[in-house]
């Protein structure tokens, strides 16, 4: 690319979505105070504590007991789907289904106003694991199809509660996202078999960030987000399940440095990660999505415009030089 000054319009090959880019936006006026707040909080109020641990259904303990476990595992004492939301649903103009599923909370750490970027490799290996048994754990019943696992830090995530969490949600099938995404793996298999993901992983050389032998980080090519980044094993894998335990512990190592050097080159914005998965479709290519929520959404985006400040081989350049 020769000016990163200039305005592109990119097509995201993961969406299918057209991605605006405009570097000159970073200098426009700004006169509303755009500091993150509210990122440490009143641990009293916290209901994620040990001593609150009545207030909560617990699923799991990993590394002790109700005061003195390493991570917990509960089920959402507030969730948008519930096995108990069964009921008939109509067809027709007005279309409408029961909101059925399963929806559990992993407490990433028992340390109140604690990073989730700051805890260490084997702390996040850990974390990797416990993904892995409640999958299996879901997958398990017959009713559910698909299993989502994702992460809001931050008040400017949608996080609701400042003690980190990660969230888990199994669903009678795949959400609208991951179906279309499988759409467009499934229609661009290469002639040699390759996936789409295979294949970007051997175009996106300008936008590699780091990797390490099993598990490789890019900035895509249409990042609908400024810093986002994409972590995927080398190896085609379609769901974390299927991970060996090496593999998690090389997750665990680019995660954990991803993270860190995110928050050194943006500062402690907030930010999103999802897992992208289908067990049930051997062609999809497992992996995870962090999304730095360095800007906001404006009206643009509601015409189906993602708008991008920062074009990724710049952001993977910057994360190399911060490396």
């Amino acid at each position: 690319m020769s000016d990163d000054k200039i305005g592109r319009i990119r097509l995201d090959y993961r969406t299918g979505s057209e991605i605006i880019f405009s570097p000159v936006r970073d200098n426009k006026p700004m006169d509303f105070h755009s500091k993150e707040t509210y990122w440490s909080t009143d641990i009293s109020k916290c209901p994620f504590e040990y001593e609150k641990a009545e207030l909560n259904k617990t699923l799991m303990l990993i590394g002790g007991d109700e005061y003195s476990w390493k991570l917990r595992v509960i089920e959402n004492k507030f969730p948008f789907i519930s096995p108990s939301f069964n009921h008939d649903g109509q067809t027709g103009f007005f279309n409408e289904k029961s909101a059925f599923g399963y929806a559990e909370i992993i407490l990433d750490t028992p340390k109140h106003n604690f990073p989730f970027a700051e805890l260490g490799e084997e702390e996040l290996k850990m974390w990797i694991d416990v993904v892995v048994l409640r999958e299996e754990n879901l997958y398990a019943n017959a009713d559910v199809k698909h299993v989502y696992v994702f992460k809001n830090e931050g008040p400017k995530s949608g996080a609701s509660l400042s003690h980190t969490h990660t969230q888990i949600m199994a669903f009678p099938e795949p959400p609208e996202t991951i179906l279309k995404e499988s759409a467009r793996i499934n229609a661009n298999l290469s002639d040699d078999g390759k996936c789409l993901y295979e294949e970007a992983m051997e175009r996106e050389k300008d936008r590699i960030m780091a990797e390490n032998s099993t598990f490789m980080a890019f900035a895509p090519f249409g990042s609908r987000f400024m810093g986002e980044s994409l972590i995927l094993p080398k190896r085609h894998i379609n769901y974390v399940g299927k991970m060996s335990d090496e593999e998690k512990q090389d997750l665990a190592n680019l995660l954990g440095k991803i993270l860190k050097m995110n928050v050194k080159l943006f500062g402690r914005t907030s930010y999103n990660i999802v897992f992208h998965e289908i067990k049930s479709d051997e062609k999809f290519h497992f992996h995870i999505e962090i999304y730095p929520r360095v800007i906001t959404f404006a009206g643009i985006e509601f015409a189906g415009f993602f708008t991008n400040q920062l074009y990724p081989e710049k952001y993977a350049d910057m994360f190399k030089a911060a490396l």
